[in-house]
């Protein structure tokens, strides 16, 4: 079986030390919802030589999103909801999306699960885990777990919308895949999780 368990993030912080790698310092720049460190360490280059390096680390927890699909139906699900940072580049700042969140309690299979209730009202039972990928490696410790797993309409506690003390105002879209690879080509999704997921669907799900 795959290993679906996250690395400590505590742990990323406190590494110091490898044949290539040697830490000088580190300090805190800012410690609120995540945190931004700052980093000076010596790194050896291919040719053996030693280089001081600087860099910014945003500590943000690892993530977890899933691809919810019909397969009679040759439908997903995806979410909209807005998004401050896509907002300030233009635009609504509107993004359509797959469920996902970021997982808590070291359990990235629990989170997903309790993410798609949350956010799209459907039950689902153990997903598929596909595979895990660094989200932004060059400055962002971020690892994102994908799942999937195939959905029923008569399975649904409620329509969704997300939790609004979180600020959370989510619109829940059932749309055929071929819809969706076309908003990918439009540029209507730009959310590069789910174009991973669409993707996937259109090889492993539903064929090309």
């Amino acid at each position: 079986m795959k290993n679906i368990t996250p690395p400590s993030e505590s742990e990323s912080r406190t590494r110091t030390l490898s044949d290539r790698v040697r830490v000088q310092s580190r300090s805190v720049l800012s410690d609120g919802w995540a945190t931004l460190e700052q980093v000076v360490f010596d790194y050896q280059r291919n040719d053996g030589r030693w280089q001081e390096q600087h860099r910014e680390i945003y500590h943000r927890g690892h993530g977890a999103a899933i691809l919810l699909y019909n397969r009679n139906k040759r439908t997903i699900v995806l979410t909209r909801q807005f998004r401050f940072p896509a907002w300030t580049l233009g635009g609504d700042g509107l993004l359509f999306e797959v469920p996902a969140g970021i997982i808590e309690e070291g359990n990235a299979e629990a989170t997903i699960q309790a993410e798609t209730e949350q956010e799209t009202g459907f039950l689902i039972g153990p997903p598929a885990f596909l595979f895990k990928a660094y989200a932004t490696p060059g400055s962002v410790t971020e690892q994102l777990f994908y799942f999937a797993a195939e959905y029923d309409d008569k399975l649904r506690s409620g329509t969704g919308g997300g939790i609004e003390e979180e600020g959370e105002d989510i619109e829940v879209l059932e749309i055929e895949l071929a819809q969706a690879v076309d908003w990918v080509a439009s540029g209507e999704i730009m959310d590069a999780k789910t174009i991973i997921l669409i993707q996937y669907a259109q090889l492993h799900i539903f064929g090309n």
